[in-house]
């Protein structure tokens, strides 16, 4: 009997060989693809075939192509299904689209979330965002430009955004966004948000200032002008 040579599997981060059974990268410690075991719920890898946990048959989704196009690459999108979630992603440049609906229900679902943090590869460090000019994106739905936003006003991960169709998120950061949510993003952003809504409500009450009466600026000119010319009739 001829063995059969295994497939070679490679780290998407820094292309280096790894397991069948891998979960992490041996040399960048980058997060490979994963995905729930559906009876233990451990994080094997998307190519097992079963758990290395409990034994449990893995069951992964067919990916098929999609009529949707990447707004990066123009290359169809892979759809792929993760637990209630679906995503269509572009294997060249690592870009993920999520629906309105489907983004709305991760935000809201902790289990939900943690199955896709599962299956998003990881970067074991921040990369460095390429400086130049903001670039606008097509939706891949409507075909309309984008609107660029920082998720959530705090998170520091800025979106494209379609607000009748869903969110286009470049390599990595559908996996930060999913990270921000987990450690409490949107209930800080709440918070600070609420804060200054308190604020500009203050600020509103406040009685206007009369007309002619000089700000503190000038206030206090005039006090420095009055004291020197009080001062200065001791030296004539």
């Amino acid at each position: 009997m001829v063995a059969m040579e295994a497939a070679t599997l490679n780290c998407q981060s820094c292309g280096g060989a790894v397991g069948a059974d891998a979960v992490r990268c041996p040399y960048c410690g980058s997060q490979l693809a994963t995905l729930a075991c559906p009876r233990c719920f451990a994080m094997v890898s998307v190519h097992a075939s079963h758990c290395s946990r409990c034994g449990a048959a893995i069951q992964r989704s067919a990916e098929a192509a999609t009529a949707l196009a990447c707004p990066v690459c123009k290359g169809a999108l892979v759809g792929t299904t993760v637990g209630p979630a679906t995503l269509d992603q572009c294997r060249a440049c690592g870009g993920v689209w999520v629906g309105q609906g489907n983004f709305e229900q991760l935000a809201a679902d902790k289990a939900e979330r943690g199955q896709v943090l599962g299956a998003l590869p990881g970067v074991p460090q921040a990369q460095a965002v390429p400086a130049g000019p903001v670039r606008y994106r097509p939706c891949p739905k409507c075909g309309k430009l984008m609107n660029r936003s920082n998720y959530a006003r705090i998170s520091g991960v800025v979106l494209d955004v379609c607000k009748d169709h869903g969110l286009w998120f470049d390599r990595d950061e559908l996996r930060q966004v999913l990270a921000f949510i987990e450690a409490g993003g949107l209930e800080k952003s709440r918070q600070r948000q609420m804060v200054e809504e308190e604020e500009r409500l203050r600020r509103a009450a406040e009685p206007p200032m009369p007309t002619g009466t000089p700000c503190a600026g000038q206030v206090d000119d005039a006090v420095s002008e009055g004291l020197f010319g009080f001062l200065f009739k001791f030296f004539t």
